[in-house]
């Protein structure tokens, strides 16, 4: 065999792992960007989510909403306090529910941190969306990125068998105190660990 001929395959076979090489590195870093813009955003929405005037409207959309609020009106008729604070949860759990549908926020990371709260206000506001949606006319889609978000979240549920998640949990009984603790704090036993 010519030893050129050897040299241009091994050069070939070289260049051609290179390449494969570059392109799982350009892979691993575009992955790695994603999930620092997806961090950044869910940090914000997070910072959001605790102010004092969400968990507010949060608070009114779930305990008050129905009782003090006609669904007829829809959300838009609403009274200028019940429609704000009905304004503010639809919009943060559309823009998450919107950063889903766009893959700019993993769903993976979103259920299990907004979940149970989204779909709890979901079904406090779902009577006053639908009814929007009949004043607005049938093409509006009004509420459809959030509703979509709780359409995720239901799917998703139990966490740990639909993401693959290993949660741990307390035991029920509290550990028992060792009467060879000289602290008198009760020390982990083997199955609490």
């Amino acid at each position: 065999m010519d030893f050129s001929l050897l040299f241009n395959i091994l050069a070939l076979m070289l260049s051609l792992t290179a390449l494969v090489i570059s392109a799982l590195i350009a892979l691993r870093q575009s992955t790695t960007m994603h999930h620092a813009n997806e961090l950044s955003v869910l940090v914000d929405l997070a910072q959001e989510f605790r102010t004092v005037e969400f968990q507010r409207a949060e608070s009114y959309v779930i305990e008050s909403l129905a009782k003090e609020q006609d669904p007829s009106l829809g959300c838009s008729r609403l009274p200028e306090e019940a429609r704000i604070a009905v304004n503010a949860v639809m919009t943060f759990f559309s823009s998450i529910g919107t950063l889903v549908v766009m893959n700019m926020a993993d769903e993976v990371l979103v259920v299990p941190l907004f979940g149970y709260r989204a779909n709890r206000a979901w079904k406090a506001l779902e009577p006053f969306v639908m009814r929007e949606r009949e004043l607005r006319g049938p093409n509006d889609g009004f509420g459809t990125f959030y509703e979509d978000l709780v359409c995720r979240i239901r799917d998703k549920f139990p966490l740990d068998k639909s993401y693959g998640l290993v949660l741990r949990r307390l035991p029920a009984d509290p550990p028992q105190e060792r009467p060879d603790d000289p602290t008198g704090e009760s020390a982990p036993t083997p199955d609490d660990r």
